[in-house]
């Protein structure tokens, strides 16, 4: 099938269209965690190809069983994920508006056609009813947003941004009494042991806080996550840190 990479700013992947995965090997199944950088709670669902970008769901509490989720653009080397959509829908229109954003900034001048004159633009929007902002401030070239995510907060939960872009929801009771605050970068003997207490003291929220806000993972701090998403539930998340440890022996 055409995945619209010319459209989409990427492939869409076989999940967002109901097509079984053409493979079982997990670097293909989950190859963003290929990369040591990688916020586990991104499930992509486009592709771009250039520097390891891609698009995807933030599912920052799978145990909430959302119909939907806040979108991000996110790429190893930005060290953040951004906002890309409140839901699938804005985040695939705006999938739209970076594809014209990018022939707006080089592919007229290279003497290509508007991505909105091909035929299936028209096509896609009117089977997803979409409705593209063409010419949105918000989204540059590569669909890309300077804008962070706002997650809805369930009464008796709390939200906590983190360096890497996603943050921690979670009931408060997971999290220690005010915010945890982390300078980059944190020397190493540093940062695990308070992640570590935090665990001990049953705060798994406030142990993901000093872990996410960290410059780059190693199997120490993935292993500290794992522990982390298991305390809070999180079967999905353990489980991908525990496939990032099996894709990565060794740091």
């Amino acid at each position: 099938m055409d995945r619209g990479g010319d459209l989409f700013c990427g492939d869409i992947s076989s999940s967002l269209l109901g097509e079984p995965p053409g493979s079982d090997d997990p670097r293909i199944l989950c190859g963003e965690l290929c990369y040591s950088f990688q916020p586990l709670e991104i499930l992509p669902f486009c592709w771009n190809g250039g520097d390891g970008l891609h698009y995807g769901w933030a599912v920052l509490a799978p145990e909430l069983d959302a119909e939907d989720h806040v979108c991000v653009s996110f790429a190893p080397g930005d060290d953040q994920a951004f906002w890309l959509g409140d839901n699938t829908r804005e985040a695939l229109e705006n999938l739209l508006v970076g594809a014209m954003a990018n022939w707006t900034t080089w592919g007229r001048e290279q003497g290509l056609a508007s991505p909105a004159e091909d035929a299936r633009w028209a096509a896609v929007c009117h089977a997803l009813d979409l409705r593209p902002d063409i010419g949105s401030a918000r989204i540059s070239p590569g669909a890309r947003s300077k804008q962070a995510i706002r997650p809805q907060v369930p009464p008796g939960w709390r939200y906590e941004s983190t360096d890497d872009g996603i943050g921690v929801l979670a009931q408060a009771s997971a999290f220690a009494p005010g915010t945890v605050r982390v300078d980059r970068p944190w020397d190493v003997d540093e940062y695990l042991p308070r992640a570590r207490r935090f665990l001990t003291d049953g705060y798994p929220a406030s142990a993901l806080c000093v872990l996410k806000s960290l410059m780059s993972y190693d199997r120490a701090t993935v292993q500290l996550m794992r522990e982390a998403y298991e305390q809070l539930g999180r079967e999905l998340h353990a489980e991908r840190a525990e496939l990032w440890l099996r894709l990565h022996p060794s740091d």
